[in-house]
């Protein structure tokens, strides 16, 4: 069956481009007059990427570019007012668009605000990723903040400090706003059942909206640069995260939970949301929730886009991680 390049739900009906759903589409792109197949080679973008990406972050082998909606209703690559951002699949980690479009889908399926994307082609066929910006909101730009910056640190040390320092730097910066800190441990949850081995400090971003003239953030950005790492076969997946879940773990000390299996379960997760300042029942509530969610998972990666044994790998991942929750 034929499953939308935006949502992967079954396009069962007659809708004007074959691989989406009208809706979907309609939605991402604001029109059903927007052409999905984008006027330029993978070539191009790679011969454009470094002149029009200039000022752009280019976040390790992943390149970038700007793209808007021209008066012909046509994706153009541009330097400045741009809508959405295009990445293709790096040369050295193939089917990186497909992989993402469908991780970034299970942050939505755990209820997490995830930024909206989908799957275009290139001219000669080949599958990219493209994104919606959530900087902008109207004519105002949404002023944003990763951890990076938070910390006051270089680019370079952004996997220097646990997810428990990340969390009570949040917050400290949303003012106490438990609800912040508990959607923060909710991603770092979803990171770690899917393999995402990747989500460092410039990867976890907050923002305050431009009517917010205090000091303090509303909350945290959609979620963005997720990735099943651990299924392609250039990643080696000796990492459970990023970074040490509990700052402890820098010195060596790890839980009683985590000595005893050799890896996280349910337990360390209650441990961080502790120490976040977060109450037990409503961690364990996600904890089981995502349990609960797991053939949801399964079934979005077995309708993805991604290669059969790029879906397999992910596949185990999901399932493997989430049995560890439940010790």
């Amino acid at each position: 069956m034929n499953h939308c390049r935006i949502s992967l739900k079954p396009i069962k009906t007659h809708s004007k481009y074959p691989h989406y759903l009208d809706y979907e589409f309609r939605k991402l792109f604001q029109s059903l007059k927007v052409n999905p197949v984008l006027s330029f080679t993978r070539k191009d973008f790679f011969r454009q990427s470094p002149i029009k990406s200039k000022g752009m972050s280019i976040s390790g082998v992943q390149q970038k570019l700007s793209l808007k909606i021209s008066s012909d209703n046509e994706f153009e690559i541009t330097s400045t007012e741009g809508e959405y951002i295009l990445k293709p699949s790096p040369e050295t980690f193939p089917h990186a668009s497909e992989n993402e479009h469908c991780a970034m889908l299970t942050s939505r399926i755990l209820g997490i605000k995830t930024a909206d994307c989908g799957l275009v082609s290139f001219s000669d066929g080949e599958l990219a990723y493209i994104t919606k910006r959530f900087d902008l909101k109207g004519e105002n730009k949404i002023h944003q903040e990763d951890l990076v910056q938070g910390f006051e640190m270089r680019s370079e040390d952004k996997y220097a400090y646990s997810y428990e320092k990340s969390g009570k730097l949040i917050n400290a910066m949303t003012n106490g706003k438990a609800s912040v800190v508990f959607d923060f441990l909710s991603r770092v949850v979803h990171a770690y059942i899917i393999g995402n081995d990747d989500m460092h400090l410039k990867n976890i971003s907050l923002q305050k909206l431009p009517e917010n003239t205090g000091l303090y953030y509303d909350g945290m950005t959609p979620n963005y640069d997720c990735l099943f790492t651990n299924a392609f076969n250039t990643v080696s997946g000796s990492d459970f995260l990023a970074l040490d879940l509990l700052e402890d773990e820098k010195h060596g000390i790890f839980s009683k939970a985590y000595e005893k299996y050799g890896f996280y379960t349910g337990h360390d997760f209650k441990v961080l949301g502790d120490r976040l300042g977060l109450r037990e029942k409503p961690v364990t509530t996600l904890i089981n929730n995502i349990r609960k969610k797991e053939p949801l998972l399964i079934d979005l990666i077995h309708c993805s886009l991604m290669p059969a044994d790029m879906k397999k790998k992910a596949g185990l991942m999901v399932s493997e991680r989430i049995k560890t929750l439940g010790f």
